[in-house]
């Protein structure tokens, strides 16, 4: 049996329907009693009260067995799922980026940038987590730095925008500083889907990362942003695996990672207590395979337009996040078709969108969304 099309409501550890739990009550009144219950019977508005209350309770019961597994567990009953295989829920982390400081010095002057040197954009605001000393010869450093908040507020902001230098230099030199890179794994606490994804994955771990699932669980370990894993080996020219070479593709959940998450990914799978001894381990990001959706829906006469196109948006944007965060997920115009197929549409066209594979190692982007009600409606 595949376990993971198991249904909650189908794991019990006893009988919690109301009708079944009903009649029991009643059948056993009558035989203990010796009395036939009609509706009317004032034993029978007892009884129904009764009923109700073991249904709820029996309920209750089903619901406590279910969260002894990670299969159904939610909340503190997944963390103590997760703490029986040494798997701890993964706290809010904070975006990383890399920052170029930059000042123009001549002769002997120097400036020392020392680590939790602040630089902001907006309320976001980043310290580096590295050092670095200016001179006439070396007017500029890369330095890696960390958001000081956690979670989402330090994701995305375009190279160039963290450049609101907060720390102040003595001798009056003039510093400037500005990300070169796109800050990306900033993430809030790990959800109970993605946790119990890595419980699920954990028994892989009791092994070094040999086998693709403990690949995969080190993996995510690294970061509540990643969202999906793939692990496979490296290929030759001809399409040939390359015995040894590991490459692991991670995708977060705002899209591509960037270079500093995918370093830190690299360097926990490079660890001599995760990576075998003769595995060399290349982290990289996904292919991006984009597409443009374009749709057209034909509607039924009378149908409201405008009704029936926000509908469709809605239905798409729930469509799309449930791919958005997976690798690998083919572009089927049919699927796209049935997700906008709604109340008052007739037909769904869709324009310049052909059938696409996408392989286990890329990610489908959806680029841009148009859709839009036909100029003429249908009988049907």
């Amino acid at each position: 049996m595949d376990l993971s099309t198991l249904k909650r409501e189908d794991v019990k550890a006893v009988e919690d329907g109301l009708a079944q739990v009903l009649a029991e009550t009643i059948a056993d009144y009558e035989a203990r009693s010796g009395k036939t219950l009609q509706p009317a019977h004032i034993e029978r508005l007892i009884i129904n009260t009764y009923a109700y209350r073991e249904h709820l309770a029996r309920k209750a019961f089903n619901e406590a067995y279910r969260q002894q597994h990670p299969r159904f567990a939610t909340g503190l009953m997944l963390d103590l799922c997760g703490d029986d295989v040494n798997t701890p829920r993964l706290e809010a982390s904070a975006a990383r980026c890399t920052i170029r400081f930059t000042a123009a010095l001549s002769g002997t002057q120097t400036v020392h940038i020392p680590i939790g040197t602040q630089v902001a954009a907006g309320e976001a605001v980043f310290a580096t987590v590295e050092a670095a000393t200016l001179s006439a010869a070396v007017r500029q450093a890369d330095l890696q730095a960390v958001c000081t908040q956690s979670g989402a507020i330090g994701n995305g902001w375009s190279a160039g925008q963290i450049s609101n230098l907060l720390t102040a230099f003595s001798d009056g030199l003039e510093v400037k500083a500005a990300n070169l890179t796109v800050p990306a794994g900033g993430a809030d606490v790990e959800s109970d889907e993605a946790y119990r994804k890595r419980i699920l994955l954990a028994p892989e771990s009791f092994s070094v990362a040999g086998p693709v699932g403990a690949y995969e669980y080190f993996a995510r370990r690294v970061n509540p942003a990643i969202c999906d894993v793939y692990v496979d080996n490296k290929k030759t020219a001809s399409g040939e695996p390359i015995g040894g070479q590991v490459q692991v593709t991670v995708l977060i959940k705002n899209g591509l990672p960037s270079e500093e998450l995918m370093r830190e990914v690299a360097h926990s799978l490079s660890h001599e207590r995760v990576r075998p001894l003769c595995d060399t381990v290349t982290v990289a990001a996904p292919a991006a395979v984009d597409y443009a959706l374009d749709a057209e829906l034909v509607l039924f006469t009378g149908t409201n337009p405008a009704e029936a196109v926000a509908a469709a948006e809605a239905a798409w944007a729930a469509y799309e996040a449930g791919r958005r965060e997976q690798l690998g997920r083919d572009i089927v115009p049919l699927d796209i078709q049935t997700a906008l197929k709604v109340a008052g549409v007739y037909n769904v066209v869709l324009h310049r969108l052909p059938l696409t594979v996408v392989k286990p190692d890329q990610w489908a982007r959806c680029t841009s969304v148009r859709i839009r009600a036909a100029s003429q409606q249908t009988e049907g």
